[in-house]
């Protein structure tokens, strides 16, 4: 991100809180994820929230084709429940895990407006092991929070995030420790950390349905350092097919196991970022 593009965002953060007042500390949208109470100082999501009326639904209608009424789905990543919100409609039950203390409140408070009860939260990152780990609280794009990564970049950076501590679970092992229900379909967005969080999930992987992941080239290079087998291996066991979503293009893991290799790493080399979406043969 450009600092120039970074300080027009910061005058256009500073103007809105002079009109709203300095006591102002969120905005409620009425959108198409829902009732949205967003961070006032996230010009990202608040701008499409506010202008756009909704944030990323072509993806929200996507998931809604694979999953059912009767699935638990796990969200990892939350953020401000935008993804959690509408799919908590939609499905039997619905867990969230997010790292971010402030955008955890948000989430919690858009669990509460939606008259949600059937949502269960949890302020923890999720990753290898239980654990206290760094953690990038960005302000702009709140979505962008990240553990800090293992090679820094403005890009991480830009708003001068706070560096703080964090809890980090190991999903298999909390969802025992909790007695939460297996999860059906398992959805992660949590900016370069899901090389960490798959080691964590192996035994839950079993048995999902369906496993919506990001797909970053810089996250992996910098936040993880691992490469795009690194990344696969702890999936392709699990599943048979893949879901390019961004692309629009579908292997066959089993058949095509190293077209599918072949194909991350063309996009590795592009920096091409997409949504994977892996599947099991019915």
């Amino acid at each position: 991100m450009k600092k120039i593009k970074v300080k027009k965002r910061q005058l256009k953060i500073k103007l809105r809180k002079k009109v709203l007042g300095h006591h102002a500390k969120g905005v409620i949208y009425d959108t198409e994820n829902g009732m949205i109470l967003a961070p006032i100082d996230d010009y990202t999501i608040g701008r499409y929230l506010g202008f756009k009326g909704g944030w990323n639904i072509s993806e929200i209608k996507e998931l809604l084709t694979y999953i059912k009424e009767d699935d638990t789905v796990y969200v990892l990543g939350t953020h401000i429940g935008t993804l959690l919100v509408p799919i908590a409609k939609k499905c039997k039950a619905i867990v969230g895990y997010e790292a971010n203390p402030d955008t955890f409140g948000y989430v919690s408070k858009n669990v509460l407006i939606n008259d949600l009860d059937n949502a269960t939260l949890f302020n923890y990152a999720v990753g290898d092991a239980e654990k206290k780990i760094s953690f990038y609280k960005n302000t702009l794009n709140s979505g962008g929070s990240k553990i800090k990564p293992k090679k820094d970049s403005y890009l991480y950076s830009h708003d001068n995030p706070d560096e703080i501590q964090v809890d980090m679970v190991r999903l298999d092992e909390h969802i025992k420790k909790e007695s939460l229900p297996s999860p059906d379909c398992i959805i992660v967005d949590i900016e370069g950390a899901e090389y960490y969080a798959l080691q964590g999930m192996q035994d839950i992987l079993k048995d999902a349905k369906m496993l919506y992941i990001e797909y970053v080239p810089h996250h992996l290079k910098n936040v993880s350092g691992v490469s795009n087998k690194d990344f696969i291996d702890l999936i392709v066991p699990h599943f048979d097919n893949v879901r390019f979503v961004g692309k629009k293009k579908e292997i066959n893991i089993h058949d095509s196991q190293d077209e599918f290799l072949a194909y991350l790493d063309t996009l590795f080399a592009g920096e091409t970022a997409d949504d994977l979406l892996f599947t099991k043969q019915k």
